[in-house]
């Protein structure tokens, strides 16, 4: 008796399992397929993106090896790569011309870097950071002036250069301003 009970169950399990099937045939197909497809085209973006990233640094080395790097970053319109590494070639470049002593060429390209929307805000704030730094010694600048291209720095407190900024400020307000309270 068990034994037809078992039969039965079995054929009736047997027949839900082909009802949902015969249903779900299509749902089931689809996301297999679905899946397959995903994948193939989220794989299909990591190696179009990783050749991207390898062109782009290869034409980033090529114009830090030619010789008239840095120059050749200077003096280009648009460099021709994405935002993060387009700001990671003007900041070297510009640490180069620091490095030659012509801070001029410096200061555009650290100001390029801090005007640049599409940079990272983390690579801005070192712009803006840096070109602030390369003005404070120039007579051509008040501290007010200074201070002002702070003010956005100074209050993201988000950002890793803040309090590199906060110190720049303390110094400008008391050199520039001779305010040594406020400084403090």
């Amino acid at each position: 008796m068990a034994d037809l009970f078992r039969e039965v169950d079995e054929v009736m399990r047997q027949e839900r399992i082909e009802k949902f099937w015969s249903e779900n045939k299509a749902y089931i197909i689809g996301v297999i397929l679905g899946t397959i497809l995903l994948t193939g085209l989220i794989s299909g973006y990591r190696s179009w993106n990783s050749s991207v990233k390898e062109k782009q640094t290869a034409a980033l080395i090529a114009m830090q090896e030619s010789p008239e790097y840095p120059g050749n970053i200077l003096n280009a319109e648009e460099l021709p790569m994405r935002a993060g590494l387009r700001g990671i070639a003007l900041l070297q470049a510009a640490g180069t011309f620091l490095d030659q002593d012509k801070t001029e060429d410096a200061l555009t390209l650290y100001q390029r870097v801090s005007q640049d929307k599409e940079l990272p805000g983390e690579l801005q704030d070192l712009g803006t950071l840096m070109s602030v730094r390369l003005q404070i010694d120039r007579g051509d600048q008040d501290g007010q002036s200074l201070l002002d291209q702070l003010i956005p720095l100074v209050s993201n407190l988000q950002s890793p250069w803040v309090h590199h900024a906060r110190i720049e400020a303390a110094l400008i307000t008391a050199d520039k301003l001779g305010d040594y309270s406020t400084a403090l």
